[in-house]
């Protein structure tokens, strides 16, 4: 019921979504799927500016996607009273997100990265690479075997 309920009520015409229990997305709006997305247990996405994410991506249990950030730049004021900064995120097709990754606003994750459990994604990433840590940062190339001239591809 619940992955019926998101493919007919988000933007775009979204197939195949998995969501699992306790996913709470904010500004559904804002969000568009790709095709054959996986969303674990617990993911957050928050989307006052657009939320994009590309086919076959797999979301780990409980990361959190934000396209907003608290504005802090004024220190003789409170944070609170700051307002936000907003940028869109995008992530492309094939990415896998692993469990308890924080992707922040402003974000591209290319085609084919994969990004380790627990990272803060704090700048783009590169197409193809693997990422990881507090802040993520480049391990190495993903091993691609054969091209994949399907990515995007219905």
């Amino acid at each position: 019921m619940r992955n019926w309920f998101y493919e007919n009520t988000l933007p775009g015409r979204v197939r195949d979504l998995c969501v699992f229990p306790d996913t709470i997305l904010h500004y559904p709006q804002n969000i568009y799927l790709g095709n054959r997305v996986f969303m674990n247990r617990g993911v957050i996405i928050t989307a006052p500016a657009p939320v994009q994410i590309g086919d076959d991506v797999l979301i780990g249990p409980y990361t959190v996607i934000n396209s907003a950030n608290h504005s802090f730049s004024d220190s003789g004021r409170p944070i609170r009273d700051q307002g936000h900064d907003f940028g869109p995120v995008v992530i492309g097709h094939d990415v896998w997100l692993g469990a308890r990754v924080t992707v922040v606003a402003g974000v591209t994750i290319g085609d084919g990265a994969i990004v380790g459990a627990g990272s803060v994604v704090t700048r783009d990433i590169e197409p193809f690479t693997v990422v990881a840590g507090v802040p993520a940062r480049f391990l190495h190339p993903r091993d691609l075997g054969a091209a994949r001239p399907d990515l995007g591809q219905p």
